[in-house]
């Protein structure tokens, strides 16, 4: 059961995600079907920014150490006292989850799990469980390609809920803190410079992300603190726009230094 739940989790923590999916009634089951088929434009962008997981599995496949001392500290729960923090840092304790687990390592995927689980709870956003999510998660858990598209077809679903909630506002915000997880991690997996180096390609390549996570706030009511997280990520977009001038490398050492030191102000300031 716990393994069940933490696939579960994964499926939507690690996109920024954890909602309610309980349903009451087969009628309440086939509303919801109906409702999916009329894709709104949050749900639209919110597709375009794949889960941590796929950048995770592909460092854990390109064998990076585990670095357990990058992760967010579990006692920095006690600090996130406001909406935006505890949004902030679901999505962020979210992606530390899922790279614990992709990582295998047993211990911290319980404790991780268990803090982003309060968090949740926090916002509001209960437990529920979908029997079928979890049969096929069950079903393709030494399967990546799989796991990958089954977290693509939540998508939809789990931002419906979070629109019917009233609760979409959170959405960005907990995208933003897993992706900005995952940058900073895939960055500490990196010992040296190289612009051939894999990881750093993959780190060249969340430009594009990064300009969809964007393209959500646009779609959702935002608090008038969002504005300091908007503006530093647009600052950040501005770093990754210089690669686009690049022409013998996708990227130099210093626009990645650049960027580096940018995703590192960003990541203090949001677990901080």
């Amino acid at each position: 059961m716990f393994i069940k739940r933490i696939s579960y989790y994964l499926t939507f923590i690690t996109v920024g995600m954890l909602i309610s999916c309980k349903q009451t009634s087969q009628e309440n089951q086939n509303l919801l079907i109906d409702s999916v088929e009329t894709t709104s434009e949050l749900q639209k962008t919110a597709i375009k920014v794949p889960s941590p997981i796929e950048l995770y599995i592909f460092m854990y496949n390109s064998k990076t150490k585990f670095l357990k001392e990058h992760l967010n500290p579990i006692d920095n729960y006690n600090k996130y006292n406001t909406k935006i923090k505890k949004a902030l840092n679901l999505g962020v304790y979210s992606s530390d989850l899922a790279y614990c687990t992709v990582f295998k390592q047993n211990k911290e995927t319980f404790a991780y799990f268990s803090v982003a689980k309060k968090l949740a709870d926090d916002l509001g956003l209960t437990e529920g469980f979908d029997e079928n999510i979890v049969k096929r998660i069950d079903a393709n858990m030494n399967n990546s390609d799989s796991l990958y598209q089954i977290t693509n077809d939540s998508y939809s679903t789990a931002i419906l809920f979070l629109e019917q909630q009233g609760k979409e506002d959170l959405l960005p915000l907990m995208i933003t803190g897993a992706w900005i997880e995952s940058v900073n991690l895939a960055i500490k997996s990196v010992e040296k410079f190289d612009p051939e180096n894999e990881i750093v390609v993959r780190i060249a390549d969340q430009g594009l992300l990064l300009e969809n996570i964007l393209e959500m706030y646009k779609y959702v009511k935002t608090d008038p603190e969002f504005t300091s997280i908007i503006n530093k990520l647009l600052d950040l977009q501005s770093s990754y726009d210089k690669l686009l001038d690049n022409t013998n490398v996708i990227i130099t050492k210093k626009q990645y230094e650049e960027i580096v030191n940018k995703v590192k102000a960003i990541r203090a300031q949001f677990i901080g």
